[in-house]
Parts: C-alpha cells; structure tokens; sequence
C-alpha cells in the first residue's frame, strides 16, 4: 500500500488524499499518515506534512484562535462548504468544546476525544502551494480542515504562514 500511495504523489503530487482513499478502499488519515512518513523521509518532496495525534486537539486549537480569519472546509462526500471566520473562542463543558464567540458566525460543538489524528499538510494543489490544518474521527474520516488564506495576489497571508510553520515545526518532534 505504501508504494502504491508513493507512485499516486510521485507522479501527481497535486492529488487529493480523499481521492486516494477511496481509489484504494481504506482511510483518508492512513493515507495522510502514508505520507506524512514518506515526505519526512524525503520520498514525497514536493509535500510536508506532520500529523499530530487527537490528543492535540485542545492545543492546536488554541493555536488556530490567533490566526485571524481562517477558511473552514467541511468536505461531506464531495460536497464542500467554506466559510472565511476568526476559528471562535470556547470553553470546555461536557466533552466538548463549545463555541461561542460572538465576534464570528461559526458555532458549534467539537468533542474534544473526537479527534484520531490532526494533519499540517503543505502540498500543491490547482497550481499553488497549500497549507492546512486537517482533523480526522478515530475512526480516519475527515472532521474539518482549516486552510490558511491568500493575499490577492495568491501569496499566502504572511503572519499565517509564519504561525503554520512554527505550529508545524513544534509538532514535528512528537512523530
């Protein structure tokens, strides 16, 4: 399997994991995990990815708090939904983290043991660079992804980049 992931991304590294997931009848998070190991490896090195474990969830999103307007992406069997918001403040009640930030218009509530895997994936995709954040069920079904944003001019916004670089170099070393 690993191989077969490896010739997908060699040859198309523009591919979408979901894709590949469903192309070879297993997770989309064993997929991101495939490649996370070959792109650290430098077998994959137009991608760079580290994945977190589910356990950073409450971590990683305090981080994603600080980094002004994110896009969300919630992707239900190909359908995809985006929203441009401020990733709201919360607490934690329950199990959960609920929020409730008045200053954006997401709401909601995220189980905080609901997480299997978080992935900082930077790869291209439609001819431009991409970073995000992706969080997976236990069970390695996407959850939502979180993507940084662009300038006009399809730089990224600099403080994000800055932040994802920093977050992605801090999780590193617990791979």
């Amino acid at each position: 399997m690993k191989q077969e992931i490896q010739r997908r991304f060699t040859e198309t590294p523009e591919l979408l994991p979901a894709a590949v997931a469903s192309e070879l009848n297993i997770s989309e998070l064993e997929v991101i995990h495939t490649m996370a190991e070959l792109a650290q490896s430098g077998d994959l090195p137009e991608i760079q990815m580290v994945v977190a474990a589910g356990n950073q969830f409450e971590m990683i999103i305090e981080e994603l708090r600080g980094w002004g307007d994110i896009m969300l992406v919630l992707d239900v069997e190909g359908s995809i939904f985006e929203m441009v918001t401020p990733f709201p403040k919360g607490g934690k009640k329950f199990g959960y983290y609920n929020m409730s930030d008045r200053n954006t218009p997401l709401k909601g509530h995220l189980k905080l043991d609901g997480y299997g895997g978080i992935a900082l994936v930077r790869k291209p995709f439609h001819g431009v660079d991409t970073c995000s954040v992706q969080f997976f069920s236990p069970t390695g079904r996407p959850v939502f992804k979180v993507y940084i944003r662009r300038n006009k001019d399809k730089s990224f916004i600099p403080e994000q980049l800055e932040r994802f670089n920093a977050l992605m170099q801090r999780l590193a070393p617990l791979n």
